[in-house]
């Protein structure tokens, strides 16, 4: 396989895979991602076709990412990630049941081109496979919680690991204090065990040794970020409070002089029509998984609560600086993931440019960061980051933080 890979990254045009659109097969594919000569990032995809369409599905454990505008183009297949600024883009083999291709971000500046390989799975599921077999008398005990720190000997970051360990195949994430890492997926081997994650914005990959309570493993993001992770036993595991990490320092009042909404018009706030109004500012930017994470909830927070005197605003901060073509890819994010509420570009990517709009803070430290504004105009709660839907019961308590937190500044409780 890793000679294919090799192959692929010097010549994907080959005369055997042009002619092969007609009979792609139907099915579950094994994919992966040559992220660099010496790391391959694997992933599911569900194939299947309908007459003429071709319908594609990227399965991280229970995630399932239907790609959409899937189109054939001169012996290709052209498939988009449904939120994100990138795509899959193969051909296939002659039988139908080999791929070879790329996988495109365009949402980085410049974009990045990773090749990819897939092949039908024909009895063989795993995600991950192993060098060697490991002791028969595979080790259990990953399942539960673990109190994880990542890069140990220097910036330590703290982190809670929750797997499930079902036969050989593994499940779960990891959660920090700016986010999760969303599904994860792979396999035990004795007492090693490895994990993968790819949904068109990221590619992760963890590999881990057992030992008792104790792991340690490597973490591998993009083709050339890694670093040393370590991680203990424990069940009460848990990360620094909301109050913790970014909080309200002085009174300075917003700097929002530069924010523009999508007509191109300055964005004002305070103003007439925000008057008596709970607000929600959503700081995140169109690249951000966990800031889709937090979007999806938050279509139906808005659709609760927006009668009652809710209104959500999302400032975006975009790869890049060309204002117009930001503009441009809002427009188009804010119709593809059909965002109710008021969305307004507020500049570059960067955390202290998001600071910079919010000088009563101590900083902002992630995207998706959420700012909750009373009637009155004061900030009254901030949540940093996001648990998403991979975190099972903090995904769950956190929307119920959040209801309450809307339901006081409403005066819903009385």
């Amino acid at each position: 396989m890793r000679s294919i890979f090799l192959f692929c990254l010097l010549f994907v045009a080959s005369s055997t895979f042009s002619q092969g659109i007609k009979t792609l097969q139907p099915g579950h594919w094994r994919a992966e991602l040559a992220m660099n000569d010496r790391l391959f990032i694997p992933f599911f995809l569900d194939i299947s076709k309908n007459n003429k369409e071709i319908r594609l599905e990227v399965v991280n454990a229970e995630e399932r990412i239907l790609l959409r505008d899937v189109v054939v183009k001169n012996d290709s297949v052209y498939a988009h990630f449904p939120e994100m600024d990138a795509e899959i883009v193969f051909q296939v083999s002659e039988k139908g049941n080999e791929l070879r291709g790329y996988w495109i971000n365009h949402a980085r500046r410049p974009p990045i081109k990773i090749p990819l390989n897939a092949y039908i799975t024909t009895g063989n599921t795993e995600r991950i496979s192993f060098s060697k077999e490991g002791n028969s008398n595979a080790n259990q005990n990953l399942t539960g919680k673990w109190d994880v720190t990542f890069n140990p000997k220097a910036k330590q970051r703290k982190a809670i690991g929750s797997f499930e360990v079902k036969n050989t195949k593994v499940t779960g994430t990891f959660l920090t204090e700016t986010g999760d890492y969303r599904f994860l997926e792979g396999n035990m081997n004795g007492n090693e065990f490895a994990l993968s994650s790819f949904n068109g914005s990221w590619a992760f990959y963890f590999a881990g040794t057992i030992t008792g309570d104790s792991i340690t493993g490597k973490y591998y993001s993009g083709v050339s970020y890694s670093t040393d992770w370590i991680a203990s036993k424990n069940e009460q595991a848990k990360l620094r409070e909301q109050e913790e990490l970014t909080y309200v320092v002085n009174d300075a009042a917003f700097n929002f002089k530069d924010l523009v909404e999508l007509n191109g018009k300055p964005f004002l706030f305070p103003a007439k029509k925000y008057k008596d109004k709970v607000v929600i500012f959503q700081i995140m930017g169109t690249w951000c998984p966990n800031c889709i994470d937090e979007i999806n909830y938050f279509k139906t927070l808005y659709a609760d609560y927006n009668k009652q005197g809710l209104e959500i605003i999302a400032l975006a901060y975009e790869v890049g600086d060309n204002k117009k073509a930001q503009l441009k890819k809002l427009k188009a994010f804010k119709k593809r993931t059909g965002i109710p509420y008021k969305v307004v570009l507020a500049g570059t990517s960067k955390t202290e440019v998001a600071a910079s709009h919010f000088p009563m803070l101590n900083g902002v430290m992630s995207f998706p960061t959420t700012i909750f504004v009373d009637k009155k105009g004061k900030i009254q709660k901030i949540f940093t980051g996001f648990s998403g839907p991979a975190t099972g019961n903090e995904y769950k308590e956190l929307k119920e933080e959040v209801q309450y937190e809307v339901e006081v500044l409403l005066d819903l409780l009385k």
